[in-house]
């Protein structure tokens, strides 16, 4: 039979709810600081269009338009500081009113209490990734549109990848190209299948070319294997041929989709692509595993906040206390990063990169949080 006092749910709700009103009170104020940042640098970035006449000027409105489309964007990223500055006012407040002791005294663990939290901030972490990635991919592709209007946006030489190849619009005084290849080689700069067509000044087709290897060298692009058909069905095959080009190949850069402008559930079948056209994934493929941390980051952070705001039973506000609270959660983030950077340059396996930081402070707060309860226990023999 159920009961009561071993399982006190109407406490469990309470403390669960205390937690996530401060929490919301923590993301709210996050999310309007940046939000008013974000809307700064806007202004900032529309007063320095001096002279620049092709661009369409952006009034209060816009600026705060395309500020307010970076909000969901912005709440997946603040999640875990918000769950980290919640629960460390929320648990401080839990000192003072001695509702920790309470509950100790009363045969009530630690784990017992943060048991129902963790559950209810796991699925706060799945929302975020599930529910909130769609949103902010989409709010990022029209950011970055609104961006290119009123902002404009560099003209980079460099292949846009996407699932049906390597695209590139070459355009010069004498022609126009438009190139397209099913496979990269980034380090030695060689395509492979590739398919080009040529348009003269009035963008009028001149010919499509296909050749089974090119390679960019200084102002050259040498197609190897040739098939050329121009605009009269005229089918010519050559061992080699050459275009001049004017801009510099020597670094073959390849524009592939930033991870947080792609869909989770179409991250598996795009890094698949990715890795059948030769690319390197590496950067991808840790990006997915953070997401797919999330809701154990935000569980982390509760963990370690527990674990040093609840070790002492002193109703008074320590300053010491709460500042480690706050570096512990803010190292683990920024040490994440720092691992993150490496498994994106390849010095450690994406797996790890993208794993790692969380899982350590999991199991650092899972072992604080076991150490405070067992040290209870001691005391009480």
């Amino acid at each position: 039979m159920f009961k009561l006092i071993n399982h006190p749910v109407i406490l469990y709700k309470y403390f669960t709810k205390d937690l996530f009103k401060f929490f919301i009170f923590a993301l709210f104020f996050l999310l309007t600081l940046i939000f008013f940042i974000d809307l700064i640098e806007l202004f900032r970035r529309s007063s320095n269009k001096i002279g620049v006449s092709h661009l369409l000027k952006a009034d209060f409105i816009d600026l705060a338009g395309m500020a307010s489309l970076k909000i969901i964007g912005n709440i997946q990223k603040i999640l875990p500081f918000a769950a980290l500055i919640g629960s460390i006012v929320c648990f401080n407040q839990w000192r003072k009113k001695n509702y920790y002791v309470i509950s100790k005294v009363s045969g009530i663990s630690l784990w017992k209490i943060l048991s129902p939290i963790l559950i209810c901030f796991f699925f706060v972490g799945l929302f975020s990734i599930i529910i909130l990635n769609p949103f902010s991919t989409l709010m990022n592709k029209k950011y970055e549109n609104l961006q290119t209007i009123f902002f404009g946006k560099k003209n980079i030489q460099e292949f846009s990848f996407d699932t049906k190849g390597f695209w590139i619009k070459h355009i010069s005084e004498k022609r126009n190209l438009i190139i397209n290849a099913n496979k990269i080689d980034e380090k030695t700069n060689t395509l492979f299948d590739l398919n080009i067509f040529e348009y003269d000044d009035n963008k009028i087709f001149k010919k499509k070319i296909r050749a089974q290897q090119g390679k960019f060298t200084s102002q050259k692009l040498f197609l190897y294997n040739i098939q050329s058909i121009d605009e009269n069905y005229k089918v010519a095959n050559l061992k080699k041929f050459s275009y001049s080009i004017n801009f510099d190949s020597s670094q073959l850069n390849v524009a592939t989709k930033e991870p947080d402008k792609i869909f989770l559930l179409d991250f598996p079948y795009y890094l698949i692509k990715m890795k059948s056209y030769g690319l390197n994934i590496s950067k991808h493929l840790v990006y997915f595993f953070k997401l797919i941390c999330q809701p154990f980051l935000i569980i982390s952070m509760i963990l370690l906040s527990a674990s040093l705001m609840l070790r002492s039973s002193e109703r008074k506000v320590e300053v010491g206390i709460v500042s480690i609270s706050l570096v512990a959660g803010f190292s683990l983030y920024f040490i994440g990063d720092f691992i993150f950077a490496l498994g994106f340059s390849e010095k450690i396996p994406p797996l790890l990169a993208g794993f790692g930081p969380t899982l350590i402070g999991l199991f650092s707060g899972c072992y604080l949080i076991s150490d405070i309860d067992e040290i209870k226990n001691v005391n009480n023999r």
